[in-house]
């Protein structure tokens, strides 16, 4: 890994990040780097380009939900910093690989460097899954009901990673697999998944307490 590319990430792309909502804030961001990472040690790619991806892949998301991956991809292609170190091919590459991580992509990634990133930016975790989505509900919709809160959740993973979800991965990722399995369970048993949340809100009422003011469940 390029150290000099690694401490201007952390210095200067990783801060941006606490513009973002809380699902997409820097938490998330290691986690796609960290996974990214591993799964690019089974192909030949460069390690660099696959890091510096995951960091960009969620950055305009503060600018635009719906169109962040087109934003986080000009935001990449447009640093000085960037330009310097990666010739116009590479920018070109990991600008499409940041536009392919999506999950509801509707055509395959065009590069194995976009593979490895959306394959990456899948949860693998229920509670992974679960923080993120309630995150959401708690930034965005902080004054509905409890039960509300629990449909809001529940229907965005059944869609998203439900026996018919949209969310899909181009190269093998076990972890991944094995959660599709374990979130069957949760998506099968309401009430399963309504103590797993609870689990999930108390942790993050605890991690956000000044940011979030988060409401008493009704």
């Amino acid at each position: 890994m390029n150290k000099e590319l690694v401490q201007y990430i952390e210095s200067n792309i990783y801060p941006l990040y606490s513009r973002n909502d809380w699902a997409h804030h820097l938490w998330h961001i290691e986690d796609v780097v960290q996974k990214s990472l591993k799964l690019a040690r089974n192909y030949e790619v460069n390690l660099d380009m696959v890091y510096l991806i995951a960091s960009f892949h969620d950055i305009g998301c503060f600018i635009s939900r719906e169109n962040h991956e087109e934003i986080s991809a000009h935001l990449m292609e447009q640093d000085s910093f960037i330009q310097k170190l990666f010739s116009a091919t590479d920018i070109k590459i990991m600008s499409e690989a940041i536009i392919d991580h999506r999950g509801s992509l509707e055509y395959e990634p065009r590069s194995i460097y976009g593979k490895i990133v959306s394959a990456a930016d899948r949860f693998t975790t229920v509670e992974g899954i679960m923080k993120s989505t309630h995150c959401y509900t708690l930034e965005f919709f902080p004054e509905v009901s409890w039960e509300k809160m629990i449909e809001i959740s529940y229907d965005y993973i059944k869609n998203k990673y439900g026996k018919d979800g949209y969310a899909r991965c181009y190269i093998p990722n076990p972890d991944f697999d094995q959660f599709l399995k374990d979130i069957q369970k949760y998506l099968n048993d309401r009430d399963l998944f309504s103590k797993k949340l609870k689990e999930v809100d108390s942790l993050l009422r605890q991690e956000f307490p000044v940011r979030v003011g988060f409401p008493g469940k009704n």
